[in-house]
């Protein structure tokens, strides 16, 4: 029997966090996408938990943000002890800023992520969501990419679509059927995963114990949930830390055993691994499928958000026919420093913090407590500077790369609350919508606000003009400065025009005489208006799956 085909623009193999933030993403845009997951129901098991500032403005831009936001737990510092409990380091997340919008640090459930993510797609009617179907096998010509698919009654169909995306993991069908390596390393002695869920409210921790013998990490997460990690040591079996009378051990120094309930307890191995390309043909990797890092930024699924972010905007600007296929090549460029840089922290950070040598224990924790007398170094550690900050270098930006380390290009641009006309407050994205946008200066000249409009209109962009607080109530295309900020960046990077890209990377930044410049390059690359639509309300949202059980 011949197999049934059907045409979609994107299909997504995976539907994880990652994939269903793509959808949702496509769905903004108005992309036709087809979105698969082997699995028949829904994953319930806690996995990721850790949250950044940049995720949470990844999911505004989906409108998802609020809904999301009223279920994290806001961490107000992580503190890394020694074997015999002596605090030697901190990180202090509460009252940092980096001028995104939202906390730098929050901890959450899976389960109800994907359940939001999931239910955000049914606000597009152009995006299909099937459950119990696999990819099997892809070919490819120079139009589309056709994909031999298995659904639950075991029946072949053929998808034709213009692009694939593979957001099926670690161990991605996908990938391993593109032939394409991951590169890196692999910890063998792996790690023991509790999540609790506690009859009463968690205590207020986040702890690395640093002790040689066996590492372990205990915080409270969402509503009254908990993790505690502990590390397996090389002589021992992880079946047998396994077992419920272990697991009581694990948790009795940190919780009342008797006062909690194991939501799951499972063995995971620690991986530092790229793939060797991300791409294809009209094949892409996201997510863990592309990178898989170590645990100990917390950055793992917020990596394969921001592969989402970047690459769903560029596909949407593809098929629309406002921009060639060259853009696409720009995936893998911006993003791979990125998610290459943030697994080497991971990596150093594991060294520093895991050590199993008594000797090299001693030295840390010693040292890093003079270091914490200095302070510019406590500054370091304790504000999280280590952690690589979000920039690109090279890739869809005016002149192809940063000109130098203070250049704005490339830059995430500030995302401060403003005023807004009719009064009222907004986060800036919120007043930008989706697509690209403009932002002036309130100095800049009339001729140069004029022809920054047009810029705007070409590519479907809202402009927007930043006005000081002394001018008032904003009227429409305009948005008053605040807290300063805006006016702040401008004055920094001595520019009156900035053109912020969909993702809200900056694309360029310059003196309004110089605006034809920025216009002939952007235009080099889109042809016409991106577009997108306000990220529609979601309708009843699902019950938290945690919230208490007293």
């Amino acid at each position: 029997m011949t197999p049934q085909v059907e045409e979609t623009d994107v299909l997504i193999a995976g539907c994880g966090p990652v994939g269903a933030l793509t959808a949702n993403f496509l769905g903004l845009y108005g992309v036709r996408t087809l979105v698969l997951e082997r699995d028949l129901t829904p994953h319930s098991q806690p996995r990721a938990i850790t949250c950044d500032d940049e995720a949470m403005r990844i999911y505004q831009a989906v409108g998802l943000a609020n809904v999301l936001d009223a279920h994290m737990y806001d961490c107000p510092e992580v503190e890394f002890v020694g074997g015999s409990g002596e605090l030697f380091a901190r990180v202090v997340a509460q009252g940092l800023d980096f001028g995104f919008g939202f906390p730098v640090l929050r901890f959450f459930s899976q389960p109800y992520l994907e359940q939001v993510l999931r239910q955000g797609l049914s606000r597009f009617p152009h995006v299909d969501f099937r459950l119990g179907h696999c990819v099997e096998s892809y070919t490819q010509d120079a139009e589309r990419i056709s994909v031999s698919v298995r659904d639950p009654q075991g029946a072949e169909r053929i998808v034709r679509a213009r692009y694939l995306l593979a957001c099926d993991g670690g161990r991605s069908a996908v990938r391993q059927l593109a032939g394409i390596d991951m590169v890196g390393s692999t910890d063998e002695e792996g790690t023991i995963a509790i999540s609790l869920l506690l009859h009463d409210t968690p205590p207020p921790i986040s702890r690395m114990i640093c002790d040689p013998y066996r590492h372990i990490f205990v915080t409270r997460c969402a509503g009254n949930e908990m993790r505690i990690e502990c590390r397996i040591r090389p002589e021992e079996k992880q079946e047998d830390l396994l077992r419920p009378e272990r697991i009581r051990e694990f948790i009795a120094p940190h919780v009342d055993p008797d006062r909690a309930t194991i939501l799951r307890a499972a063995a995971y191995i620690t991986n530092s691994r790229v793939a060797s390309r991300w791409r294809d043909g009209r094949m892409f990797l996201l997510g863990d499928a592309a990178h898989l890092m170590p645990p100990f930024l917390g950055q793992g699924l917020c990596s394969g958000l921001r592969d989402a972010a970047n690459l769903s905007w560029k596909l949407a600007a593809v098929l629309q026919g406002h921009a060639d296929e060259p853009l696409l090549d720009s995936y893998e460029q911006e993003r791979r420093p990125h998610a290459q840089a943030m697994i080497e922290t991971s990596v150093n950070l594991g060294k520093v913090m895991l050590t199993g040598s008594r000797p090299v224990a001693f030295l840390r924790d010693n040292l890093l407590k003079a270091i914490h007398r200095i302070p510019r170094a406590q500054r370091f550690i304790r504000d999280f500077e280590f952690k690589p900050q979000p920039l690109i270098t090279r890739g869809f930006m005016l002149g192809g790369s940063r000109a130098h380390r203070q250049a704005p290009e490339g830059s995430y641009f500030p995302q401060p609350r403003v005023g807004v006309p009719g009064g009222g407050l907004l986060r800036l994205d919120e007043l930008l919508g989706p697509g690209f946008s403009v932002v002036v200066h309130p100095d800049t000249p009339e001729a140069s606000r004029r022809a920054a409009q047009a810029l705007a209109d070409s590519i479907g962009a809202r402009c927007v003009r930043v006005i000081p607080p002394r001018s008032g109530v904003a009227e429409p295309g305009e948005a008053v400065d605040v807290e300063g900020k805006l006016d702040a960046w401008f004055r920094e990077h001595k520019v009156d025009i900035a053109v912020l890209r969909p993702d809200r990377y900056l694309f360029g930044a310059v003196r309004g005489s110089h605006l034809s410049w920025l216009t002939a390059a952007l235009r080099g690359w889109i042809h016409g208006p991106l577009h997108g639509e306000t990220p529609p309300s979601l309708g009843s949202v699902p019950a938290f799956p945690y919230a208490s059980v007293a």
